[in-house]
């Protein structure tokens, strides 16, 4: 039994691997990324469409600010066979293999964009997010202020002090009041925990369920 997958799989099967190349889609709503003077990224939840999820984010929108979003790139139809639409990072099945796609897709992404080193640059991670936003960080990414909202963060930061680029002045950890999926002593652990690590971090308890409030990240920013 694979106890990363909490099922036994088949006896006597062998597993293989080859590299694909295929399509990946980003999103973003405001200024063109190349031409704007402030960029927000934004990682989406399990299930989610992120054309729908900048929707929802439309009162970020300001003059010089683009505000993009990557797909997953796991599409499935969220309730049965038809329907809605959403993506997903990734599962426990082929955890290294699916970690180091979603890195080598979304670092390809952001060099693809030629972003001036002067934009000001915020990594907004949400729910599921939150997990892949941190390894995208703990890979190399240059950011200057990180939100996780609503979403633990992965294990091995848990365990030892990940490598950031010194470029990020400001970690939010957003967990609303209701949500239901976050709960609050994970919250305060590891708030805690990346303190202990010296991080500039800052807990946010706002109203609210497990959603991404915009409200809240005009605050914070």
């Amino acid at each position: 039994m694979d106890p990363r997958l909490k099922y036994p799989l088949p006896e006597n099967i062998v597993e293989h691997s080859i590299e694909i190349s295929r399509k990946a889609r980003w999103f973003h709503v405001g200024e063109v990324p190349q031409d704007g003077k402030e960029v927000i990224i934004v990682l989406h939840g399990y299930g989610q469409h992120p054309a729908y999820m900048l929707n929802g984010l439309r009162e970020l929108e300001r003059e010089g600010r683009s505000i993009c979003a990557p797909e997953g790139l796991s599409r499935f139809y969220v309730e049965g066979f038809d329907g809605k639409i959403g993506a997903s990072w990734m599962t426990r099945d082929d955890r290294e293999n699916e970690i180091n796609d979603h890195l080598s897709y979304l670092n390809k992404w952001w060099s693809s964009l030629d972003i001036d080193e002067a934009v000001s640059v915020t990594l907004i991670g949400f729910s599921q997010g939150v997990a892949t936003a941190a390894r995208w960080l703990s890979d190399g990414m240059k950011v200057d202020k990180v939100i996780f909202s609503s979403g633990t963060l992965p294990v091995e930061w848990n365990q030892q002090k990940p490598r950031l680029d010194k470029r990020i002045s400001e970690i939010h950890i957003v967990r609303p009041k209701e949500d239901e999926y976050y709960s609050l002593d994970v919250h305060e652990k590891e708030v805690e925990g990346l303190r202990k690590f010296g991080f500039n971090v800052m807990s946010h308890k706002p109203n609210g369920t497990h959603k991404l409030s915009s409200d809240v990240i005009n605050e914070i920013l």
